[in-house]
C-alpha cells in the first residue's frame, strides 16, 4: 500500500466521523488556519518552528523510522508491551497521554525508553503526561481539529517558553491542501499515529501496535467523555481494519 493509499483511507474515515457527529469542516478549516498562523508567530522566537524547519523535522522523523522496528502507542498501553517492544528494540511513536506509561517503569528503563522514543502525537488534551516530553525536547506532532483550538493555544504557549522546546510538525483533517501542514488522515490520536507511520513509508503490517482497544477507553486516554469515546474508537478500529486489510492483499 502506498503512503498516498494509506492518507486516502485516512481522510475517508475523517469525512464519516464528521457526518456521524455532525462537526462542521469549517471548524476543522479554522483550527488549522489559527494553529498555522500562531505556530508562524512563534516561529520569531522559536526558529526551529518555522516553515523550513518543520518540513526538515518531516524528514527526520521519516529517517528516523526506518532505522529499526517501529511501535505505535496507544492509550490503553501496558507495561508488558513496552518491556516486551524494548527487548525487540522497538523505537515508539506514542500517541498523546499513552506517553503517561513511561513514568511506571524504574529509573533506568525510563530513561531507555525516552532514547527510543521518536515522537508525540497529540491534539494537546493528554495532561499532564504530555508535559514530561515537551521537556525531554520529544518532536510534537501537534493536530488541529475544530474542538481544540484553548488546548493548542495553551500547549505552545507553555512550551515556547522553555529553554529548548521541541521541534513541531502541524497535522490538520480537512481535506484541502495547508501549505506547511500535513493530514496524514486518521482521526484520534491513536489511528493518526499509525497513519503518520505510514504516510512517511513504513508498511502498516509492520508496525508494532501497542495499547490499541476499541472495547474500553485506554487508561492514558486525555481528558474525555467515556461514551463519546467509545464511539471515537469505533471508527479508530475502522481505520486500522481497513489499512491492516489494504496492507494484506
Amino acid at each position: 500500500m502506498s503512503p498516498h493509499e494509506v492518507r486516502s483511507i485516512g481522510m475517508k474515515v475523517q469525512d464519516r466521523v464528521r457526518a456521524q457527529f455532525s462537526w462542521p469542516l469549517s471548524d476543522d478549516q479554522e483550527s488549522a488556519d489559527l494553529l498555522l498562523q500562531r505556530v508562524t508567530s512563534l516561529s520569531s522566537k522559536v526558529q526551529d518552528w518555522s516553515e523550513d524547519e518543520r518540513e526538515k523535522s518531516v524528514t527526520a522523523l521519516q529517517e528516523n523510522i526506518f532505522d529499526g522496528p517501529i511501535a505505535a502507542v496507544g492509550a490503553a498501553v501496558s507495561i508488558e508491551e513496552i518491556t516486551s517492544a524494548l527487548e525487540s528494540n522497538y523505537r515508539f511513536i506514542f500517541a498523546d497521554g499513552s506517553i503517561g506509561v513511561i513514568q511506571e517503569f524504574e529509573k533506568p528503563i525510563q530513561e531507555e525508553i525516552w532514547s527510543k522514543t521518536l515522537a508525540l502525537v497529540t491534539d494537546a488534551d493528554g495532561h499532564p503526561h504530555i508535559s514530561q516530553a515537551a521537556k525531554r525536547k520529544i518532536m510534537h506532532i501537534l493536530h488541529a481539529h475544530g474542538d481544540n483550538q484553548k488546548d493548542w493555544t495553551q500547549l505552545l504557549e507553555d512550551i515556547s517558553e522553555l529553554n529548548d522546546p521541541p521541534r513541531l510538525i502541524l497535522t490538520h483533517q480537512t481535506p484541502n491542501r495547508i501549505h506547511g501542514m500535513l493530514n496524514p488522515g486518521g482521526f484520534t490520536d491513536g489511528d493518526r499515529t499509525i497513519c503518520l507511520i505510514g504516510f512517511l513509508g513504513i508498511p502498516v503490517s509492520e508496525i508494532a501496535l501497542l495499547g490499541y482497544r476499541s472495547d474500553i477507553v485506554g487508561k492514558w486516554s486525555g481528558a474525555t467523555d467515556p461514551e463519546r469515546k467509545l464511539r471515537k474508537l469505533i471508527f479508530m478500529q475502522e481505520v486500522i481494519d481497513r489499512l491492516l486489510g489494504e496492507s494484506s492483499k
